[in-house]
């Protein structure tokens, strides 16, 4: 008899060979047909990516949809169906992966996995430090990243937190705060995700957090974090010694060597950036995307400064 886990394989794998026919009939018909099309054609492959077990994919579809009449369509969608493709191909090919590769496309694809397997897991015990945090919202779902960095381990964990509609959320993190805990990684290839076990606050100073000093080390380090998990969205970074500057209504972020990465469109949050540094090299966590850096904190000593 199959499992549970088993027969869901089956109808994620079906999901997958229809995802892949419709990327490559997305493809021959072009960007501009795709983007012309109304809501409901949209939604109908979203629909069938939920009711294959693909449920990250169909919110995914979904934002993308809401997305279609932004000015950098053509790059955008070019990138997200290379994503839908790449992960299409690899899901067909699941039981010939390593272990931690058929768990990262499990991941990927929405597979859930409760908290209280994953409690049963070794925990990485470390003192966390509340790096940054960003939200969103999808339909009448919010949803919000925390991202914790561990002073001696000296790497990221995300948690990531779901609330419906005005529903507060279950947990309060306050960035620049520093606990002591069990932090609980989801099984994958170099995970990143992970949920909070037992914790108590910590008053302790935090020692020096280790960050990328220019856009060299930084383009390596993420060019090898993609050659493990190419499914990799988003790489958390501590920057060290950076400037801000504006050129031609583009901020970015400027390392020593005059090297730079262009921030994301969040113009307030940009300017404020420009006002602190004051053409300064300051310290800042972020978000990148491999396209734009999305910082979230201001990093000053030992201290994080939520932006």
């Amino acid at each position: 008899m199959k499992s549970p886990l088993d027969k869901r394989i089956e109808t994620m794998t079906q999901g997958a060979k229809e995802l892949q026919l419709w990327v490559l009939d997305a493809i021959r018909q072009g960007f501009g047909h795709l983007q012309s099309q109304p809501n409901s054609t949209w939604d109908t492959i979203a629909a069938r990516m939920t009711d294959a077990k693909l449920g990250s994919i169909s919110r995914r579809l979904r934002i993308l949809r809401d997305r279609r009449n932004e000015p950098d369509w053509p790059t955008l969608f070019f990138n997200e169906l290379a994503d839908y493709y790449l992960f299409a191909q690899a899901f067909l090919q699941l039981d010939a992966l390593p272990a931690p590769m058929q768990e990262e496309l499990l991941l990927q694809g929405g597979r859930s996995i409760r908290r209280t397997d994953l409690l049963q897991q070794t925990p990485e015990h470390d003192i966390w430090l509340v790096m940054g945090q960003n939200f969103g919202v999808e339909e009448d779902l919010r949803w919000r990243r925390t991202w914790f960095w561990a002073e001696k381990l000296q790497k990221p964990a995300l948690v990531l937190d779901y609330a419906f509609r005005d529903a507060p959320y279950e947990q309060e993190w306050i960035v620049g705060a520093a606990f002591a805990a069990d932090l609980f990684y989801f099984p994958g290839v170099d995970p990143l995700r992970a949920v909070v076990g037992e914790f108590a606050f910590s008053a302790e100073p935090v020692a020096d957090l280790v960050g990328f000093t220019d856009c060299h080390t930084i383009a390596n380090a993420y060019a090898a974090a993609l050659s493990k998990n190419p499914f990799l969205q988003i790489f958390p970074l501590i920057l060290d010694g950076f400037g801000i500057v504006l050129h031609e209504k583009q901020f970015y972020a400027l390392d020593q060597q005059r090297h730079f990465l262009p921030l994301s469109n969040q113009e307030e949050k940009n300017w404020k950036l420009l006002a602190y540094s004051a053409g300064h090299p300051i310290g800042l966590f972020a978000e990148w995307d491999g396209q734009h850096l999305n910082p979230l904190a201001l990093l000053d000593e030992h201290r994080v400064i939520k932006l």
